[in-house]
């Protein structure tokens, strides 16, 4: 008579044998029903680009603080005013909130222009100040530094080389969007 251990390693060996077996048509499943002739056709979707879009400027006069949607850039804009920088000129600051479906992405929105009123009819532009993160450690780098995802709102800050006490006749331009008046708000 066997012994009980010689029983019980046969039983092993036999359920190994049978699960190995097993395992056998998991690697040779069977036919798709695809024949050898036909071919298999893999197809990509293409992800979809933002595209900012130029449209007539709108001009914006009265309440700067109003909120100002730009169905070409597919966001709303709001001017947030302006004060002193603590080492030279004005920080701008405008909110915007991404309205698309898609990231807005970092380079999408170029630097706004701002114009003071020369005393003759015309706009002078204002330049815009370097911004160099070691010097300026208590300031936002100007404009998005990262995609703006859809539905987020955030704040863009721009140095300009001007005193915001210059700043009661200016014109701002950003997007499709111009805001005239006084930016001291």
């Amino acid at each position: 008579m066997p012994s009980s251990r010689a029983v019980l390693s046969t039983i092993a060996s036999i359920s190994i044998a049978g699960v190995a077996l097993a395992g056998c048509s998991f690697f040779d499943p069977e036919p798709s029903g695809l024949g050898s002739d036909e071919d298999l056709v893999v197809e990509t979707s293409e992800v979809p680009q933002y595209q900012p879009e130029d449209t007539d400027d709108e001009l914006v006069t009265g309440d700067l603080t109003n909120p100002v949607e730009d169905e070409g850039y597919g966001v709303t804009w709001w001017n947030q005013g302006v004060h002193q920088d603590n080492i030279t000129g004005s920080v701008l600051t405008i909110k915007v909130r991404n309205n698309n479906d898609l990231p807005l992405p970092a380079d999408a929105i170029s630097d706004p222009v701002l114009e003071v009123a020369d005393g003759n009819g015309g706009w002078t532009g204002i330049d815009l100040l370097p911004y160099d993160p070691e010097v300026n450690t208590n300031l936002m780098a100007p404009g998005l530094d990262r995609p703006l995802g859809a539905g987020a709102t955030t704040n863009l800050q721009y140095r300009f080389d001007v005193a915001p006490g210059n700043l009661w006749n200016a014109r701002l331009s950003i997007g499709n969007v111009v805001w005239e008046g006084d930016m001291n708000l």
